[in-house]
């Protein structure tokens, strides 16, 4: 399968309960996230990461479909044409 440019944006919802499991799901496709930025929500346990990838859309499906099997996150996937 060919490579393109995705995003994908995780909204987690207990910092506290899940950050870690987040942590090693994106430690695993590392190799393919070329831009990771966080964004805590400092009145509440509530983050948002927005991370730019270079993968196929199987390694696409497989990240965003590990994220949004955790408990408290809600992840927003897209393909970029260009």
């Amino acid at each position: 399968m060919e490579k393109k440019h995705h995003t994908i944006t995780i909204t987690v919802y207990d910092r506290g309960e899940i950050y870690r499991k987040v942590g090693e799901l994106l430690h695993q496709f590392s190799g393919n996230i070329l831009l990771r930025v966080g964004y805590p929500v400092p009145e509440s346990e509530a983050s948002v990461i927005f991370l730019m990838l270079n993968c196929t859309q199987d390694e696409l499906g497989s990240l965003s479909g590990k994220l949004g099997q955790l408990d408290k996150t809600k992840v927003k996937s897209g393909t970029l044409k260009i």
